[in-house]
């Protein structure tokens, strides 16, 4: 016994002299033990929680291929920044107070994972790269560079991180930090966006994993990079290993949609089989929240048949199933447009859904921009088109016959009427159940009876007869003249008594309020109609010029060389005096080219003959004459000074299409630089302060070498100090100039619910109306979202139809207990208060300047 009690004190004394000594192998052994079991323990723990915090926190877009890694953002940083710091001062201590332990390199790595996920790039960097140079454990090494790996691509040093990777595989690795590699290389190719290199990694890494979850989310994911490249049968191999791993539920669900979309079909019955998987997906309780998912491959399915009646119709279904995943209904939105824009050519209906697109797409989509792009085109085409129909319709209807035309204008108010009526009757009864009416309408945005685009009353053609003779009945044969619809007349009519009795009940039957409404709708549409050769001569300007727009949106931004052919045809044939003809003559002579050299030859004799001294008759002659002599820059300046001039009257839009079509024919020039100046200051007046800011940065970008630059950042400067003093100042936060255009605002809290009812019931009430104006809906801040209607010519008016929004929808009443706030506000004081955000202190303003 003594002998044992002997020994043990000696052991005792030597744990305790060797831990006094940090090099021994007593003191390694103890530093070993206490660093594992304490400190680094509870720091890798932390790291643990922090990586799946991240991971449970993202938002997968299964509709993209899967990243790699999850993405963090600043707000991510933020959230875990208690964590982090904790795990940061756990895995120090280990450092600290059991230095050369075996657990002192991976401490050092958890410190700069740890920076990594708080977004600190360059410290995470140095960390990794001083595990690297002071680490005697190959291992932890290239662990250490792998990570480094990771955070060069992310600070988006491409070369750096491509260096380390080259220099790791020469290395031998061990399992872990093999499969840890080609997940990271993998990585650095999905950002590049080189799928086969992605996929191939992706693959060595999969053989090299254990863990089923892991394996099952890597399968998917080279599932859909197969899938993506083309080769359905690989990627239909990885999803069925996918499900044998066994994923969780959401994975699963994703993983078999996909699985549809990649079976081998070869025949009728294989597609049978395939779409009544997908009807069984959709009975399926569990997927309630993903029909519109499931819709959406349904539809992209049937794109791959050549059904594209169906496929519209599963769109339509998604976009009505999507309520609260909006990327999803933005998805859908696309397709539709896609197809309408790509398949069917139908422009007008493209349009409509590129709108409901961008409205709703996430601005974090890698593509947004570009759909914005397409959308402001067909806008600009949509435009143009509504201008012809709408201006030709007035014209004619100024030939009519007065008793036609006002009988036209009874039967189309009397109809617009009963449909209003039969509208509002229909929404107060399902007023409580009212979240998607635009999606229910479908694709079906245009009345059947309506040429494509029209929004107009009068394009109803068979209305004449139906009107006539509604007329007739209620009012008898009478002449267009003022206070057409009274029964008497100041100039002293006499009726006898039985005249008077019948006469005294279609007064009281007038005065009512249905027929107040029609009168009201008769006299705006008459009021429409041209009156004099003046107005109807303007009215054909604009048609003419809409049809040169039309043609060159046609011939530049559509790549419809047909339809630019005709567009241009009967430009010339409508207006032979046009001053776009020598211009149009030329596009018609390229156009005609490729196609038809009799026709080419045709154009370019009357170019030659008609405008000889033109630059497009001598491009006729010498294509390269642009290049070889200084008479198109001489054009330039010309159009240069015609959209000066139009620019200095304030003519902002047609100076800016003067422009365009002048750099669409011209875009490489030694003059260049002088349109595109000129061009910014266009859409600075009609765009605002910051596209203004955006376009002068974005000319100085493109013209780096151009006289201009000096007076373009002089442009700047001014702009930019402009807004800083407007901003800043508290006397001049809101400018007290009323003589501009006006908004009209709507703010409300930014909640899931209201961000879904509130701008469908504005839409619609404007809808309802029938006032021609437009809405957006913007995200001001955390708190507050708003509907933006644009736009009124003057105070007054926005005034009045803020009076009448407040009295006839009344948001608070609907949405009790809400704080939403509607006002008006300059286009001026609106740049300010988005920029500002300060709901309260514009309010303060409003109440002031614009009293109720």
């Amino acid at each position: 016994m003594r002998i044992n009690l002997i020994t043990y004190f000696i052991l005792i004394t030597l744990l305790v002299a060797g831990c006094s000594y940090s090099s021994g192998p007593v003191s390694t052994a103890y530093q070993n033990v206490t660093a594992h079991y304490n400190a680094y323990f509870i720091a890798n723990e932390l790291m643990n929680e922090i990586e799946q915090s991240v991971y449970d926190n993202y938002q997968w877009n299964y509709n993209k291929v899967l990243p790699i890694y999850v993405p963090i953002d600043s707000n991510d940083a933020k959230s875990l920044e208690a964590q982090i710091e904790d795990c940061i001062e756990k895995a120090s201590i280990a450092i600290q107070r059991h230095p050369n332990s075996r657990w002192e390199d991976d401490s050092y790595i958890l410190v700069g994972k740890a920076r990594y996920y708080s977004l600190e790039f360059a410290d995470a960097i140095e960390t990794f790269k001083f595990v690297n140079k002071h680490s005697e454990n190959d291992d932890a090494r290239h662990a250490a560079l792998i990570e480094l790996i990771k955070s060069f691509v992310d600070f988006n040093e491409i070369n750096n991180a491509i260096a380390v990777s080259d220099y790791l595989k020469k290395e031998k690795l061990n399992n872990k930090n093999k499969k840890e590699l080609s997940m990271v290389r993998a990585y650095l190719f999905q950002k590049r966006k080189d799928l086969d290199q992605m996929v191939q990694h992706l693959v060595a890494a999969e053989e090299l994993m254990t863990k089923y979850s892991d394996k099952a989310r890597i399968d998917f994911i080279i599932g859909q990079v197969y899938q993506q490249l083309g080769f359905e049968a690989e990627a239909y191999n990885y999803y069925e290993s996918c499900l044998k791993n066994n994923p969780v539920y959401e994975l699963a669900f994703y993983t078999k949609l996909n699985m549809a979309q990649v079976t081998q079909v070869t025949s009728s019955g294989d597609i049978k089989r395939t779409q009544k998987y997908f009807k069984k997906l959709l009975k399926d309780t569990k997927n309630t929240e993903y029909k519109d998912k499931i819709y959406y491959e349904m539809a992209n399915f049937e794109v791959k048949q050549g059904n594209l009646d169906q496929a519209i119709a599963y769109y339509k279904e998604s976009v009505k199933s999507s309520v609260k995943n909006k990327r999803q209904k933005a998805y859908s939105y696309l397709k539709l447009g896609q197809i309408y824009y790509d398949s069917l050519k139908n422009f007008v209906l493209a349009q409509n859904y590129y709108d409901s697109t961008v409205s709703t797409m996430p601005r974090d989509e890698e593509n947004f921009e570009k759909i914005k792009q397409r959308q402001e085109i067909l806008n600009d085409f949509v435009k143009q088109i509504v201008t012809i129909q709408t201006n030709d319709s007035l014209v004619s209807l100024s030939q009519l016959p007065q008793d036609s035309l006002l009988a036209l204008a009874t039967a189309v108010a009397t109809e617009q009427h009963e449909k209003e009526a039969a509208k509002r009757k229909k929404e107060a009864k399902r007023a409580s159940q009212q979240s998607t009416v635009f999606d229910q309408q479908g694709g079906d945005l245009i009345g059947a009876n309506l040429a494509p685009g029209a929004t107009w009353y009068f394009y109803n053609t068979t209305a004449v007869g139906k009107g006539v003779t509604e007329f007739k009945r209620i009012w008898g044969s009478r002449p267009l003249e003022d206070n057409w619809r009274r029964s008497l007349k100041a100039g002293g009519e006499i009726a006898t008594v039985a005249e008077g009795e019948a006469l005294a009940k279609k007064e009281a039957s007038a005065e009512t309020e249905g027929d107040d409404a029609i009168q009201t709708m008769v006299d705006e549409m008459l009021a429409s109609v041209p009156s004099s050769q003046e107005e109807i001569n303007k009215l054909l300007a604009q048609v003419e010029e809409a049809h040169y727009n039309l043609g060159n949106i046609y011939n530049f931004k559509l790549d419809e060389n047909a339809n630019a052919i005709e567009t241009f045809e009967t430009l010339i044939a409508r207006f032979p005096q046009t001053e776009y003809k020598a211009e149009v003559l030329y596009q018609l002579y390229l156009l005609y080219k490729g196609s038809n050299i009799e026709l080419a030859t045709l154009k370019s004799d009357e170019l030659k003959r008609d405008f000889p001294e033109s630059i497009y008759a001598k491009l006729v002659d010498n294509p390269n004459y642009r290049e070889e002599s200084k008479a198109a820059t001489e054009q330039l300046k010309m159009v240069y000074t015609k959209a000066y001039k139009l620019y200095k009257s304030k003519d902002y839009q047609k100076s800016k299409y003067l422009l365009d079509s002048a750099f669409n024919l011209y875009p490489e020039n030694s003059f260049s630089d002088n349109i595109a100046l000129l061009n910014v200051l266009n859409m600075g007046e009609l765009e605002g302060q910051f596209k203004y800011q955006y376009e002068l940065n974005n000319f100085i970008k493109t013209y780096p070498e151009s006289e201009l630059i000096p007076y373009a950042q002089k442009l700047v400067k001014t702009s930019e100090d402009y807004q800083i003093n407007l901003y800043n100042s508290a006397k001049a936060r809101f400018v007290e100039y009323f003589k501009q255009k006006h908004y009209l605002v709507v703010v409300y809290p930014n909640n899931d619910q209201l961000t879904q009812q509130i701008p469908l019931e504005v839409e619609e009430f404007i809808k309802a109306k029938n006032f021609g104006l437009t809405t957006g809906n913007l995200i001001l801040n955390q708190d507050h979202a708003l509907v933006l209607i644009n736009e009124f010519p003057a105070k007054g008016s926005a005034e009045k139809f803020l009076t009448m929004l407040n009295a006839e929808l009344s948001l608070k009443d609907l949405h009790k207990g809400e704080k939403i706030y509607s006002f008006v506000i300059t286009e001026d004081n609106f740049d300010i208060f988005y920029q500002t955000k300060d709901v309260n202190a514009y309010l303060n303003f409003f109440e002031k300047h614009y009293p109720q």
